[in-house]
């Protein structure tokens, strides 16, 4: 699947659509892309037009575009199918009001789904959840105002729409706003009268039980604690076979063991599935070298590595916005075999141990003397060494002597003198 002179924006966006076609159809089983790359090489663009490339194709297959930023690249907006799940709850603006509510809305729809993936989620985010709504919410719909308001005459019609103010769904409103605001003591009746209640934008809180027993709310929560519970949230409010799962940087505000730990609560979650595709975009090699010791011998799941292109040897420096072409070259997880080599040989940095170096160098040498790669192909791996960031000077002390015994032919002498 690699190309020597890598893949353009347009043929990466492409490879993806025709991975993700393949793997969300007949038999196969779910999939995962990777896309990664520096600032500026366009990663969170092309989950953004991969979305909107699948708002035309008609299909019943479900795209969760999911993000935790408000800079996503993703149009805000309704599709019936491909949805959009950012950190945006209007058409460019975030109402913290509204979080508690729209989190509650993916728990509801998960378990609308199946009402296991409620202890899942709680499982994977090890959190005890409940809500909590007043009384006075279902007043606000039954006796608005005696001066009308755009608000209150606005959220009246809305109700009405909704089927909520006849005796039958009040009482049943009453019921919920009685209980203890547990979500797995709801009724099954009662799961999408609550989804419709929280149309209404009113009163409603989620609460987070301690280990003490006491109760904080969502807002006071970290912000990692917080992104991490929206985004499995998201992914199982649309766990359908099929879906295509869109996920931009889900590693901020991530601490270290979070990001480690990604893909294999990521997998664990969609396990239930047979058939599925997720692309993430991500600047952590991190998340990618733990994927890779998850499902190290797989051909299918791929990483797709952004960067701009350059000359041979040239050390990387940031060249200001849109300075060069950006390529890209894709790697299944059994050719990424760690971290270290994931930011040495793709990123072109030193990683803090000289060990992965010293493995690199040591491999051209060989590969010379054993007839493996030709000698300008050894000069040139060198060479693109040399230029990595960030290397020691006992590092940079090898590639030079390396780079001395294949210039110089020296390497067949060396092989020569061990056989003797």
């Amino acid at each position: 699947m690699q190309k020597d002179n890598g893949y353009s924006t347009t043929e990466i966006v492409e490879t993806i659509l025709n991975r993700l076609n393949s793997s969300t159809r007949g038999k196969k089983s779910g999939q995962y892309t990777y896309v990664i790359g520096n600032n500026g090489t366009g990663k969170s663009r092309i989950l953004g037009e991969l979305a909107e490339r699948l708002k035309k194709v008609r299909s019943d297959r479900v795209v969760a575009c999911i993000a935790s930023t408000v800079h996503d690249r993703f149009v805000y907006g309704e599709h019936k199918t491909v949805i959009y799940m950012g950190a945006r709850n209007s058409s460019n603006a975030v109402f913290l009001s509204a979080i508690d509510r729209q989190l509650a809305k993916y728990i509801l729809q998960a378990m609308r789904l199946d009402r296991r993936l409620l202890r899942y989620l709680l499982e994977a985010v090890n959190m005890n959840l409940s809500f909590s709504m007043g009384e006075k919410s279902i007043e606000t719909i039954l006796n608005p105002p005696g001066k009308a308001t755009r608000d209150s005459n606005r959220i009246t019609k809305r109700a009405a729409d909704l089927g909520l103010l006849s005796p039958r769904p009040i009482a049943m409103l009453r019921r919920i706003t009685e209980g203890n605001g547990r979500f797995e003591q709801l009724t099954d009746a009662q799961i999408p009268m609550l989804l419709n209640y929280l149309e209404l934008n009113i009163d409603f809180t989620l609460r987070i039980e301690l280990a003490g027993g006491e109760f904080i709310g969502f807002d006071e929560l970290s912000t990692g604690e917080q992104n991490r519970l929206l985004l499995f949230s998201k992914i199982l409010s649309v766990m359908r076979d099929g879906a295509v799962f869109l996920i931009d940087e889900p590693e901020i505000s991530l601490h270290l063991h979070w990001q480690m730990d990604f893909h294999k609560t990521l997998e664990k979650l969609l396990s239930r599935l047979n058939r599925f595709h997720v692309v993430v975009a991500t600047h952590s090699p991190t998340i990618i070298s733990e994927a890779v010791k998850v499902d190290g011998n797989s051909l299918d799941n791929m990483v797709a590595v952004l960067h701009r292109e350059h000359e041979t040897g040239e050390r990387l420096t940031y060249a200001g916005p849109g300075a060069g072409s950006v390529i890209c070259k894709f790697h299944n997880f059994a050719e990424v075999a760690s971290h270290d080599q994931l930011v040495l040989r793709f990123f072109q940095t030193s990683p803090y141990q000289t060990r992965e170096v010293s493995v690199e160098v040591a491999d051209a040498v060989l590969s010379v003397a054993e007839g493996g790669i030709e000698k300008s192909d050894a000069v040139k791996l060198l060479n693109e060494l040399r230029a990595v960031i960030g290397l020691s000077k006992e590092a940079e002390q090898q590639i030079e002597a390396a780079l001395v015994l294949v210039k110089n032919d020296l390497v067949n002498s060396i092989k020569m003198k061990d056989a003797g």
